[in-house]
């Protein structure tokens, strides 16, 4: 099959992009927030792939509204790395090709996720190194995501679920007569019992954040569906011999995951090969 260059760099794209998501969902079924570079890694690879994934949406909707022509680097850039920007325009994409539902607005978790993410993207990251030399004022990452965390945890199990939790939390101190105070997640000193309840609340809902994520995802591989299906009608309409879209979704299969499937699965990297010489 001969492929234009605007095919092979899409695909190179798609690939990067979906690898970021699997990494990103395998690193977060298995986060613990007591080994910090869990959270950090998950965080890395969540971003980017949001990230990669939105702008190649921004770059499929200029290609199938201007006769197969790219946005301009200065009309790319102005979106930085804000996750929230992009997601904004990408929803308008959506709105455009029919894709209404799915989408989530202000005060969902959901976007509070988006936010947590748009933050680290932007400069949060930094967040360590910023704090040692005195500079810019980010939010800790850490503590921001462990919010996040709880509210989607809060969100996914009922309140006697949680009430159990509390009680074994409860237990397992007694148990070992830890009664004191300890730095926790959210990032100030709680009780050990509480730290405890908190870290097993979080343990016990990995998987609702990757299924969160997944439910984020999920209107835009819609919208990628809908802008490869009109780009392709077009090569065909124009009579083109060479390639120049990719089928992109099929980059991005895990965007159709199940809730109950997204929640119990632990090994992510290896279950889509997305291979093929491009």
């Amino acid at each position: 099959m001969i492929v234009s260059q605007q095919f092979r760099l899409l695909s190179q794209e798609g690939h990067l992009a979906s690898r970021a998501f699997l990494t990103g969902f395998q690193d977060m079924a298995s986060v613990d927030y007591d080994r910090p570079g869990t959270v950090y890694s998950a965080l890395f690879q969540l971003s980017i792939a949001l990230e990669r994934l939105m702008k190649i949406v921004i770059i499929l909707d200029h290609m199938a509204r201007h006769d197969f022509s790219t946005p301009s680097d200065r009309d790319l850039r102005s979106f930085g790395h804000s996750i929230t920007t992009l997601y904004t325009a990408v929803e308008k994409v959506g709105h455009r090709v029919g894709v209404v539902d799915g989408w989530f607005q202000a005060p969902a978790f959901q976007t509070e996720m988006l936010g947590a993410l748009s933050e680290f993207a932007k400069g949060a990251r930094y967040f360590n190194i910023d704090q040692l030399v005195s500079g810019a004022a980010n939010i800790d990452p850490l503590t921001r995501w462990f919010g996040v965390h709880m509210k989607v945890a809060e969100a996914s199990l009922s309140h006697k679920k949680r009430e159990s939790i509390m009680t074994r939390s409860r237990a397992h101190c007694e148990a070992l007569g830890l009664f004191g105070w300890e730095m926790g997640p959210k990032g100030q000193y709680d009780l050990t019992i509480d730290v405890t309840y908190q870290l097993e609340l979080a343990r016990v809902t990995r998987g609702h954040v990757v299924w969160t994520v997944i439910e984020i995802l999920e209107p835009m591989y819609r919208v990628i569906w809908a802008l490869e299906d009109a780009l392709h009608g077009a090569e065909l309409a124009k009579g083109m011999t060479i390639a120049v879209v990719p089928h992109k979704t099929e980059f991005f299969p895990f965007g159709m995951t199940d809730r109950a499937t997204a929640i119990r699965r632990k090994q992510w990297t290896s279950l889509f090969y997305i291979g093929g010489r491009i």
